[in-house]
């Protein structure tokens, strides 16, 4: 139960309450008055500025007459300069682009022109001789075995017509190598020599039968030696001393040979440097095979005194190869001048790429240049386009209006 302290306090809350609610209604309508008051003097301002921009807009109205002449000759010759100032830029630039760039692509495309042709002929001259040298070896093969032959029979014929005189021997063993020689592919004057005289190292005098070049710089020498007097008797007599005896003979009249080339030097002739070994070529094959059935011996004997012995076979295999060689070097230098070749192309090729990117780069500036003015004419703010029309749409007087498209481009006043 609520004692008489409590119930005074609770009256007094009451009391206060009661205050604070009036206080604060009493604070509400001040405020409501002052701002009342506030849009009054808002509203006399605002009247008064009304008044003031009527006035402006009077005067400018007044002034409207004297700016239409003005304004018209303006957006004429805006347009009028601008027509001119865009016509002449891609004019001159086209016409500059244009000759400059078909005469340097003329300059620069026909030494392309010449060095492909050029090129292409090479290729076509190396299938051709290389269908040509598979032609030829199968020629030559048949020619070796047909030669093989002859020079057998030619032997068996003039060994009784030149048996006993060592010059005709000689003569006619020259004579057959120098048939080999022909029929080898090799060019006489330009691959091989016959018989000339030549300087060693050393200063002496040498003539050899014949000296072969080789690529790179090389030569090598061919000596004939022919002996066919023992080697003759060999074949006439019947098995017994005097056929035995016979056939050591004609072993030592190949060593004889042997000897005599040995004392020559042929170091540095012909201005090449000389292989260390001489061919010896006996130019009956079987009088070289009998040699070596009568001293088995011989050929590795000889190979140590930088001598090789063969018959006509085998010096026209040699021959044979050396032609070879000498197709291949052709063939490398042919090799050497298309890839020289390809790379002046290849040249060209980058100089005409870049002659076409210079001519996109200037036809992009030119682009550039249009777009500019375009974007100066109706793009962006103040572009020329928004500024005409806000000229006439002030009231200038114009006989044409603008295309919807500028319009389109060159947006709204507000943008």
């Amino acid at each position: 139960m609520a004692t008489p302290s409590t119930l005074i306090i609770l009256f007094l809350l009451i009391l206060l309450a009661l205050s604070l609610r009036r206080i604060l209604a009493d604070a509400s309508i001040k405020g409501e008055v002052e701002r009342l008051r506030l849009e009054v003097q808002e509203l006399a301002e605002l009247r008064r500025l009304t008044a003031s921009l009527q006035t402006e807009l009077e005067i400018e109205r007044s002034r409207e007459g004297k700016r239409d002449a003005f304004l018209q000759q303006t957006e004429a010759r805006l347009n009028t300069a601008f027509e001119n100032l865009s016509r002449t830029i891609l004019e001159e630039r086209g016409r500059a682009l244009g000759e400059e760039n078909s005469s340097r692509m003329n300059q620069l495309m026909q030494p392309f022109r010449e060095q492909l042709e050029s090129f292409r002929q090479r290729v076509d001259a190396v299938h051709r001789d290389d269908t040509e040298l598979a032609g030829q070896l199968k020629e030559q093969l048949v020619q070796l075995m047909n030669l093989n032959a002859r020079v057998g029979e030619e032997a068996s014929s003039l060994v009784r017509a030149i048996k006993g005189d060592s010059k005709k021997q000689g003569n006619w063993g020259e004579l057959v190598i120098e048939r080999i020689f022909e029929d080898s592919g090799l060019s006489r004057g330009r691959e091989y020599r016959v018989q000339e005289s030549f300087r060693n190292d050393d200063g002496a005098l040498v003539r050899p039968d014949f000296i072969v070049s080789l690529p790179g710089e090389k030569s090598v020498v061919v000596d004939s030696k022919v002996s066919l007097t023992a080697y003759e008797r060999y074949w006439g007599l019947e098995a017994g001393e005097e056929k035995t005896a016979a056939l050591r003979e004609h072993v030592a009249s190949v060593r004889r040979h042997v000897a005599e080339l040995q004392q020559k030097d042929y170091t540095g002739i012909g201005g090449n440097r000389t292989l260390d070994f001489v061919i010896m070529c006996i130019p009956v094959e079987p009088a070289w095979q009998s040699a070596l059935e009568g001293d088995p011996e011989l050929l590795y004997e000889l190979a140590g005194k930088n001598v090789v012995i063969c018959g006509p076979a085998t010096l026209m295999i040699t021959l044979k190869l050396i032609a070879q060689l000498w197709r291949r070097e052709k063939e490398n230098r042919n090799a050497e001048l298309i890839a020289s070749l390809g790379g002046k192309i290849y040249d060209q090729v980058v100089l005409v790429a870049e002659a076409l990117s210079e001519a996109r780069r200037r036809l992009s500036a030119v682009e550039e240049s249009f777009d500019l003015a375009q974007r100066r004419l109706q793009n962006g703010r103040g572009n020329l386009v928004r500024r005409v029309e806000a000229i006439r749409s002030l009231g200038a007087k114009v006989s044409r209006s603008m295309p919807e498209d500028a319009l389109d481009e060159s947006g709204s006043e507000e943008d």
